[in-house]
């Protein structure tokens, strides 16, 4: 072989060379790109994670309020039924009253009348379906005094603080007073000291 046939050879075998540098480094690149290309889309893809997660989250706490305000809604309106009603017990609580005298003095020549018991009958069914919607007679004698329930219009002999005669009855409705029972409380001193 010449001289020239080696140089030949050589610079082939050094073109090859080049172009494998240039392939590899063209493959670098590629690689760089589409790596790029990949990250890119990586980063999309957590960024549409976190905007279906942020959707989530909107529509959880938008769950949560609706149920929120469907239980205040209920309650609301709960309170309103309840408030209605103590303002209509407080208006027939009078005529109870009235009707719990007519027949607590009844004349006994009067009791075994056919019509007066048919007027207790009503007078007790009355009170019955009253306590069935949640209207209570509030306990007076033996009790004791609680402001809450009671209104003490006289003091007399008797245990301190516990009552010892009913004048007027009082009611609740579920926890609040309608009216509280009118009664004497006793202050302490013995009947047998007056």
């Amino acid at each position: 072989m010449s001289d020239e046939q080696k140089k030949d050879d050589q610079k082939e075998d050094d073109i090859s060379m080049d172009d494998i540098q240039n392939q590899i480094n063209e493959l670098e690149t590629e690689d760089e790109t589409k790596e790029n290309e990949l990250k890119e889309e990586g980063d999309a893809q957590d960024q549409k994670d976190k905007q279906i997660e942020d959707l989530k989250n909107a529509l959880a706490r938008s769950m949560a309020d609706m149920q929120n305000y469907k239980r205040r809604s209920e309650e609301d309106r709960s309170r309103f039924i309840k408030f209605a009603n103590i303002e209509l017990l407080k208006e027939i609580i009078p005529s109870v009253d009235n009707f719990n005298r007519s027949t607590d003095h009844l004349p006994e020549e009067l009791k075994n009348d056919e019509w007066v018991k048919g007027v207790v009958q009503i007078h007790d069914n009355l009170l019955v379906t009253l306590e069935k919607i949640g209207v209570k007679k509030i306990k007076t004698v033996g009790e004791k005094m609680d402001p809450t329930l009671h209104e003490a219009l006289i003091t007399g002999p008797g245990e301190k603080d516990m009552i010892t005669e009913e004048f007027e009855s009082g009611f609740t409705y579920h926890e609040s007073t309608l009216k509280a029972a009118k009664v004497k409380v006793g202050n302490g001193e013995d009947e047998k000291d007056k």
